[in-house]
């Protein structure tokens, strides 16, 4: 159950909220109207828009609200089933008043309504936008974008929640949601808006399709789709807008690449339908540009791929009584990054420091195939473990058995940083790698046991339309991406918060001074990555995208943090972001 607040009590509502902010925040001069101050559009003001829209404006509050006794949304019952589905990904992306990594929905640990409560803590708004529209059609965006702009308010859009640098939410933020747009067909004869291509199999869907969805469609279709590795997260939203990897990668390239066309609503209020021969340098922006930064999207069109005979499982687990054998088996992984990237093998390692984990696939591969493949690292295993190699018939059942049968880890505090891997290092020295890594994560210290390294072997084949995406062409060229995590529990004090910040920062610093010629993801990356417009998307992209975006945003309505045309870490709308504290951590470099 959420806890919402119908617009019939608006008036009051609204006028409790300014009062919070007022007390709870000086003063300050934005470039944006916000929640609580003088300028924010009146209770009869929002009625009248809601009015327009068919009662799709609703008050917010963050869920765990129901939590807290003497908060007005308390309710045991509510706080009963949310308690329940607390650490359920596929629940919390059907709220609105939540995010999958909970330190973004706070500001601070003085600002936040999380669960379980922290010790001493009242419910507060924290970075949970007080109002959003709930859109279920493309003309709900359009009028949410033309009252947005009328108002100079500050635009947040959110789509399933799963952002993991925070930026599907925003303190006194006016948001828009767009799970409810919701939709999923398929095009055997598509041709992209104003071109003149030979007709195309294609899939289309909604803003608000998650990629559990898209996969059971495309499966129905005898068809492949190339998607996220989690189902919760959306197909429509940040994950394409950031390049979109996938365990499908190697084969068939980024989501970016097997982007056919998009519908956006610009700031302009208009809805546009962009492709390669369509307002072409805003689909390239589109392509890896970053997201809530060009527009809102309410709908894509990906490729169709014919559906192999079969696809190839791999599923490996090594368990040690010391290091030193893992790390010998991760080096061999390493050994085998290139000609793995060459077969078109994808799959994620999770590595701790005695044990590690593998899932594979390989497409259309026989069984023979895969043993040959892994060969050279059989005889590491322990005894007893022996990697398993199964034939599958579809992609979703391998999807469904493996990478969407866990609930990935949300409702906790949680931070990534992350590096691209050029492809030289591994022929080089491929244990060079391995020892950087680890390097890497020892600087997490308390947590350098207990939290894993990720590696993410998605890097698309060479061919994969580099000169049209606008992520670092380094994407690649890369077979190893790696990510970093650290968590923190609900009664962390600021400054453990930034040392944990801290921490993961300095340890992918490790990476880019082993790789300086590297990259990063932008959706997984460092929060404070330095560089981060040649990290993201290059020197020759940037000039492209600040192009596109001086033609279609030209106020900077759109603005998420270090995505293009922001206006740094001092503007305002930034307040919730713990600054980086340089001398915390270990690493010199």
């Amino acid at each position: 159950m959420r806890p919402r607040i119908p617009l019939l009590v608006l008036a009051s509502l609204t006028a409790g909220t300014r009062i919070a902010y007022a007390a709870a925040h000086a003063p300050r001069v934005t470039a944006r109207c916000l929640t609580g101050e003088a300028c924010f559009p009146s209770a009869a003001t929002l009625a009248a828009f809601n009015r327009t829209i068919g009662g799709k404006l609703h008050a917010e509050r963050p869920i765990g609200a129901v939590c807290y006794p003497g908060d007005p949304a308390f309710n045991q019952n509510a706080c009963d089933t949310v308690t329940q589905n607390w650490n359920w990904d596929q629940w919390l992306s059907f709220q609105f008043g939540d995010l999958e990594q909970t330190n973004w929905e706070t500001c601070g640990p003085s600002d936040a309504c999380l669960v379980p409560r922290a010790s001493n803590s009242t419910c507060g708004q924290g970075s949970i936008p007080a109002f959003s529209v709930h859109a279920t059609t493309s003309a709900d965006v359009v009028a949410y974008v033309k009252f947005a702009t009328l108002h100079n308010l500050r635009i947040v859009v959110k789509n399933t929640g799963h952002d993991e640098r925070g930026r599907s939410a925003g303190q006194g933020g006016f948001a828009i949601w767009t799970h409810g747009i919701q939709s999923q067909s398929r095009n055997k004869s598509f041709v992209p808006a104003g071109c003149q291509t030979a007709p195309q199999d294609s899939l289309t869907f909604g803003a608000g399709t998650q990629w559990w969805q898209a996969y059971a469609f495309a499966d129905e279709q005898l068809v492949v789709v190339v998607g996220a590795d989690g189902g919760q997260v959306g197909a429509a939203g940040g994950w394409f807008q950031g390049g979109g990897h996938s365990v499908l990668s190697p084969t068939y390239g980024l989501g970016v690449d097997n982007l056919l066309q998009a519908t956006i609503v610009t700031a302009d209020g208009v809805e546009r339908t962009v492709s390669e021969c369509q307002d072409p340098d805003l689909f390239f922006a589109l392509r890896g540009g970053g997201p809530a930064t060009w527009g809102i999207v309410t709908g894509v069109t990906y490729k169709a791929l014919p559906a192999p005979d079969d696809f190839t499982l791999l599923v490996a687990a090594a368990s040690f009584t010391n290091a030193s054998d893992n790390t010998k088996l991760l080096e061999a992984y390493a050994a085998q990054a290139p000609h793995w990237a060459d077969i078109g093998m994808g799959g994620v390692i999770t590595a701790f420091s005695e044990n590690s984990t593998f899932f594979g696939i390989l497409k259309g591969g026989s069984v023979e195939d895969a043993q040959a493949a892994i060969a050279p690292i059989t005889g590491l295993f322990p005894e007893g473990e022996t990697p398993i190699i199964a034939p599958s018939p579809s992609f979703l059942s391998i999807f469904s058995s493996t990478f969407d049968v866990n609930n990935k880890p949300v409702g906790i505090n949680s931070a990534l940083s992350s590096r691209l891997i050029p492809r030289h290092y591994f022929e080089e020295d491929s244990a060079a790698v391995v020892d950087a890594l680890l390097k890497g994560q020892a600087l997490l210290q308390d947590q350098a046991e207990t939290q894993s390294i990720q590696i993410f072997l998605d890097s698309p084949p060479p061919g994969s339309n580099p000169n049209t995406t606008s992520v670092t062409p380094v994407w690649y060229n890369s077979p190893w991406h790696v990510v970093y995590t650290s968590t923190w529990d609900n009664d962390a004090t600021t400054a453990e918060q930034r040392q944990r910040f801290a921490n993961l920062h300095q340890a992918a610093q490790v990476l880019r001074d082993f790789a300086p010629d590297g990259g990063a993801y932008s959706s997984q990356a460092d929060v404070f990555e330095p560089d981060h417009e040649n990290a993201f998307w290059g020197a020759a992209n940037v000039a492209k995208l600040k192009a596109a975006k001086a033609k279609y945003d030209p106020e900077n309505v759109f603005t998420v943090w270090q995505g293009i045309g922001w206006d740094g870490e001092q503007d305002p709308k930034f307040r919730c972001y713990q600054p980086l504290d340089p001398t915390l951590g270990a690493y010199a470099h």
